[in-house]
């Protein structure tokens, strides 16, 4: 008798867990925005690519063009829903100044499913996290424009010192014929980092001397925004690489001596 009890609660608890089993099979959602799912992400491929201080191909190499069809912000990003052809998909990118009609570019993203927004009580069934989302006419900034404040940072807050054969922006930038086709050295705080786009890590660097110009460098190598780097690249003036970025001036194949 009771081999046979023992037999039927042996019974009753399979079945108990065979039921909990399949209802947590259900699609499960990412974790949401609030508590920083997004954020830690982006920190995760920026410390994979610091680590190596070498491109990583951590999202896919593409380069997508989208129009901005709709906008949900929340408290650090943004919510995007974008046309890419005549596909309409969610993207989520770090908050920025972006325009409903606008279009822009981005390379790459990580796809999430079931990824759910508390502050928007919206699960969105599919959507990419995006590293950086730039304008189609990125490469178009002019010397007078003033930069937005948490770009334009300088040594106000991170002292650039001395380097022995740095250059000035200012001097590179009103002297660019005399340094065009050769390799200069700068030294400066990086203000933005752009990582893994078009095969390339596109470093944004200040020294105090023009900082209402946005000098770009490119580099395999990875640096940390806020940052203060010196590095090594050849100048290179009226440089159009496509998808929006175009230049009249920009140092290339940067090497980080410092």
């Amino acid at each position: 008798m009771n081999t046979k009890i023992k037999l039927i609660n042996y019974l009753v608890i399979v079945v108990i867990a065979i039921f909990f089993t399949g209802c947590n099979n259900d699609p499960k959602e990412s974790n949401d925005d609030d508590s920083d799912g997004y954020t830690k992400i982006i920190e995760e491929i920026s410390k994979k690519q610091s680590s190596s201080n070498k491109l990583d191909p951590v999202v896919k190499n593409k380069i997508h063009q989208v129009k901005v069809k709709e906008i949900l912000a929340a408290t650090k990003y943004l919510y995007l829903l974008v046309q890419e052809n005549n596909e309409e998909f969610w993207i989520a990118v770090r908050k920025q100044d972006i325009q409903i009609g606008e279009t822009y570019f981005y390379n790459g993203g990580l796809l999430k499913t079931n990824f759910k927004s508390n502050e928007h009580d919206k699960v969105f069934n599919k959507i990419y996290l995006v590293t950086s989302l730039v304008k189609s006419n990125h490469g178009d900034h002019v010397n007078n424009k003033k930069l937005e404040l948490e770009d334009s940072k300088t040594g106000k807050n991170n002292k650039i010192p001395e380097v022995k054969g740095s250059i000035k922006i200012s001097e590179l930038v009103n002297n660019q014929k005399k340094y065009e086709g050769k390799t200069v050295q700068i030294s400066g705080h990086c203000s933005k980092t752009n990582p893994n786009i078009m095969g390339r890590n596109w470093i944004h660097i200040k020294d105090g001397s023009m900082d209402d110009y946005d000098l770009v460098i490119t580099s395999d190598h990875f640096v940390k925004e806020g940052s203060i780097v010196t590095i090594k690249a050849k100048v290179t003036l009226d440089k159009d690489f496509g998808a929006g970025y175009s230049y009249k001036l920009i140092l290339e194949d940067g090497i980080i001596i410092q």
